[in-house]
C-alpha cells in the first residue's frame, strides 16, 4: 500500500513540473534561438552608435598653403618651387565613414600661387636655364578656388567607431577636382615701342589678353578654360585630440591638365600680329631694365648687339625672343601642378549608444 500512494505522488508531482514549465513557456515567450543569443552575449554597447557605429560624420576647417610647379618656377626641376612666395589660404571639409578607416570625402579649398622669373638667378648666372629665365623676365598671381571630392583611407583601419579611434593614425587620399583660376600679371609703363600704357602698374587678367595669341583669329588658338579638371593624391596624419576632435596635417599634390595656371605655356606671337597694345606689352617683357612685380633694376647691358637684349625692327626684344618658335616661350610638355599644405581641426559627430551589463 506504502509503494503504491509513494508511486502516485511521485507520479502526480511530475505532471505538475511539466504543466508549469509548459505555462512559464507561454507567458514568458521562450525562444530558442533568441535565448542562445542571449547566453552567448558579454555585455558592451548593442546599439549602432557611439563606439559601434563605423558610419560617423566628421567636418573641419583648415589654414591651407599652395605652392606651384610650372614655367615659371626657379629652376626646370618638375618640383621646383619658389617658398618664399607662399601665401596662407583656408578650406572646409565633410566626409563620411563607410567603411571601417575609409571615408568619402568633400572639400573645398581657397589659396594663391605665385611665380616670378625675377626671382630665378640674374643674368650673370653660369647656369643657362635660370638664366634664361631671368632674362625671360616673366611674371604671374593666381587665386585658386577648388572643389573636390574623393577618398580618405586610414592606414590603421578602425573597427571601434568613433570613439575608438586610434591616437595617432596616418592615411592617403585620392579623388577628382574642379578649380577656377584667373592669372593675373602686373603692367609695364610702356609697350616695347615705348608707347605709353594707361594700365601702367596694374594687375590685368592675362587669359583676356591672350599672351600667346589665343585672341588672334589669324592663329586659330582657343583662350584657355578658366575651370579646369585637376587629380588630389597625398597623404596625412591625425592626431586625436580630447572629446571629439582630431588634428590633421596633411600634404597634397594637384596633377593638373593644363599647362596655363602661370599663362604660360608655348611660344612668343609675333608683335605685329597684336591688335592691343597691352596684350602685346603682356606678351614679351625681356627688355624692360626693372621687374614689373617688385620695380628692382635687373642689371641688364641694354646695349644693341652684344648686350643682353637685341632689338630689332620697331620693337625691343628681350633675350630668346623667337615669334613662333615651338617652346620658346614655356615648355607645353609638361603640365603644371600645385601642393596644398593643410593644417585641419576636424570635429567628430559622435552619438553615444546605450551601455547593457554582462550577463555572464
Amino acid at each position: 500500500m506504502r509503494k503504491y500512494l509513494l508511486t502516485s505522488f511521485i507520479l502526480v508531482l511530475f505532471f505538475a513540473c511539466v504543466t508549469d514549465s509548459y505555462g512559464q513557456k507561454r507567458r514568458y515567450g521562450y525562444n530558442k534561438n533568441r535565448n542562445k543569443k542571449y547566453s552567448n552575449y558579454s555585455g558592451g554597447r548593442t546599439s549602432y552608435k557611439g563606439v559601434g557605429n563605423t558610419k560617423y560624420w566628421t567636418a573641419g576647417f583648415s589654414l591651407n598653403a599652395m605652392n606651384y610647379f610650372g614655367d615659371l618656377a626657379p629652376t626646370p626641376k618638375k618640383l621646383s618651387t619658389d617658398l618664399s612666395f607662399t601665401r596662407a589660404g583656408f578650406g572646409i571639409t565633410g566626409s563620411r565613414m563607410i567603411y571601417p578607416g575609409i571615408f568619402l570625402r568633400l572639400g573645398y579649398n581657397f589659396g594663391s600661387i605665385k611665380g616670378d622669373d625675377f626671382s630665378a638667378a640674374d643674368a650673370s648666372s653660369d647656369d643657362a636655364s635660370t638664366r634664361g629665365r631671368y632674362l625671360r623676365n616673366l611674371h604671374f598671381k593666381n587665386n585658386i578656388h577648388e572643389l573636390s571630392l574623393g577618398f580618405e583611407a586610414d592606414l590603421i583601419p578602425n573597427n571601434g567607431g568613433a570613439r575608438g579611434r586610434f591616437p595617432i593614425n596616418p592615411y592617403m587620399f585620392v579623388g577628382v577636382a574642379v578649380f577656377s583660376h584667373a592669372p593675373k600679371a602686373k603692367a609695364p609703363a610702356t609697350d616695347q615701342a615705348g608707347n605709353a600704357l594707361e594700365q601702367a602698374g596694374e594687375w590685368v587678367d592675362l587669359r583676356s589678353l591672350g599672351t600667346e595669341g589665343q585672341q588672334l583669329d589669324t592663329l586659330g588658338l582657343k583662350p584657355y578654360s578658366k575651370f579646369n579638371l585637376a587629380i588630389p593624391i597625398g597623404a596625412g596624419v591625425k592626431v586625436r585630440l580630447p572629446g571629439n576632435f582630431d588634428l590633421n596635417f596633411e600634404v597634397g599634390l594637384r596633377k593638373l591638365f593644363t599647362d596655363y595656371i602661370d599663362d604660360v605655356s608655348n611660344a612668343y606671337v609675333d608683335f605685329d600680329l597684336f591688335t592691343d597694345p597691352l596684350a602685346r606689352a603682356m606678351s614679351e617683357r625681356g627688355a624692360e631694365a626693372t621687374s614689373a612685380s617688385t620695380g628692382q633694376d635687373r642689371g641688364l647691358n641694354l646695349t644693341n648687339g652684344g648686350g643682353d637684349i637685341a632689338i630689332t625692327g620697331p620693337y625691343t626684344h628681350g633675350s630668346g625672343y623667337g615669334p613662333g618658335v615651338e617652346n620658346s616661350r614655356g615648355g607645353s610638355s609638361d603640365k603644371d601642378m600645385y601642393l596644398v599644405t593643410q593644417l585641419r581641426i576636424v570635429y567628430i559627430f559622435d552619438q553615444k549608444g546605450v551601455t547593457r551589463g554582462k550577463f555572464r
